[in-house]
């Protein structure tokens, strides 16, 4: 048998003016079982947040039956391409709460603890997080490097930003630390994709005039000749996947792509949300497969945000507040549309080979909002999805887990300290005071 060529894991395509791609997980960076790679370091485990705000219609989210055999709901339906890899956890409530509606939720889901009032002379409410966020944490506590520092994106720009840094970041190192996301698709490649040739600095496009690929081209011409049929057609798959969306994202308006001018908020006739949406996904599980990034997340639309989702005339949080059937039935479409671009990205993952399995074999998502209900902003029987195998840590197939009706509403903080043991991080408890945790959901881990 014939001794294949290998690679470390780490290895890049490194072109002119210092231009580097990062390669995929290739079958010469394995061990012969395929699941760890060939220095005897088991693949990486990736974590990422897809928040999205205003809540759901629970009468549409919550599934009507339990256990592995559970069917999606309404609003989870357009999860039924990746149903194995889904969790869905239900009657669940925040407990690090204070007094405040949305402010609640995005602190209380995020980081385990309560924000902390700022003073708000300019607005009705205001706050910051009372401590760093699950993905940060994560990113700590499992020891990545600064130089793959958590991946931060947003999807649209209307982002509440008078009410403090609780509702306009949803990632935070620490309460006086939010961390800014990204929307520009084009800013989001060139900071994972590589170095590019000098740019025009009169083009707000400048930085996919000239593509990595042209100047790594030697690297590529001296890698493929050495390697397997299987991984030639997987580096082949990469570049492509590389080159396709250089293209869509310098096919997208000025506004997207960089332009100096300040980008129109999404509205019903924009057509950029899915487009973004789909963008940010390609590149999202590009930077996991690639092992650029091992922690994400996405800011969908914000707390107390305005999208105009399509279809629609009101803004989402105007929707949520109007007590009637239409406006109501208007926000179940925008939740089963956050879903559909939630499964994109999970469908994205899952499609992209890693050693025996998939990207998403090795991923764990939290897919959650700022409140239960937008309407009452309530806490209680929280929208929890959890979203892959997390190297096999996870329940597979997943389940439908509802807390017990007779013994009261579980804490959410149960949710996060099942994330970070299935993620392996050393940590034994979350939380502070009465909403403190150490209580790991086992029915939903393997």
């Amino acid at each position: 048998m014939i001794r294949r060529h290998q690679l470390k894991r780490r290895t890049f395509l490194r072109g002119l003016g210092g231009a580097m791609l990062a390669l995929p997980v290739l079958e010469c960076m394995m061990d012969r079982h395929g699941i760890a790679l060939a220095q005897g370091i088991p693949l990486p485990k990736r974590f990422g947040v897809f928040f999205w705000g205003n809540g759901v219609r629970l009468d549409r989210w919550v599934p009507t039956s339990t256990g592995a055999g559970y069917a999606l709901s309404p609003a989870l339906a357009p999860l039924q391409p990746v149903k194995d890899y889904v969790n869905v956890v239900t009657n669940y409530e925040i407990k690090a709460r204070g007094p405040r509606g949305h402010h609640d939720g995005v602190s209380g889901m995020l980081s385990g603890v309560e924000f902390i009032s700022l003073p708000h002379p300019n607005s009705g409410f205001s706050s910051k997080f009372g401590g760093p966020s699950i993905d940060n944490l994560l990113h700590s506590d499992l020891g990545i490097s600064e130089s793959k520092p958590v991946l931060n994106l947003r999807t649209v720009d209307d982002i509440i930003d008078g009410e403090g840094p609780t509702l306009q970041f949803i990632s935070h190192r620490g309460p006086d630390e939010p961390q800014p996301a990204t929307r520009s698709p084009a800013d989001v490649y060139t900071q994972l994709f590589g170095s590019f040739a000098a740019p025009d600095n009169t083009d707000p496009r400048n930085a996919l005039r000239t593509s990595v690929l042209d100047l790594v081209k030697g690297d590529i011409e001296r890698l493929q000749p050495r390697l397997s049929r299987n991984d030639r057609q997987r580096l082949d798959a990469h570049l492509t996947g590389v080159s396709e969306l250089r293209s869509r994202i310098l096919a997208l308006p000025p506004e997207i792509t960089g332009s100096c001018a300040l980008p129109e908020p999404v509205t019903a006739t924009a057509g950029t949300l899915r487009e973004v949406v789909d963008l940010h996904a390609d590149l999202l599980a590009m930077a996991f497969a690639c092992d650029i990034r091992q922690v994400a997340t996405m800011q969908f639309t914000g707390s107390v945000g305005f999208t105009v989702f399509p279809g629609m005339t009101a803004g989402h949080h105007d929707l949520t507040h109007q007590d009637v059937p239409e406006a109501q039935d208007n926000v179940h479409a925008t939740t089963v549309h956050t879903m559909e671009c939630f499964s994109s990205l999970m469908q994205k993952m899952r499609a992209m080979p890693e050693g025996a399995g998939n990207v998403l074999d090795n991923s764990l998502w939290l897919a959650t909002s700022d409140t239960a209900e937008g309407l009452a902003h309530s806490v209680a029987d929280y929208p929890i999805v959890l979203c892959g195998r997390a190297g096999g840590a996870m329940r597979f197939p997943g389940v439908h887990l509802r807390g017990s009706e007779i013994l009261g509403r579980r804490n959410t903080n149960d949710v996060l300290m099942s994330i970070l043991s299935a993620m392996g991080s050393p940590r034994t408890s979350i939380g502070s005071g009465g909403s403190q945790s150490s209580t790991v959901i086992r029915e939903i881990l393997s």
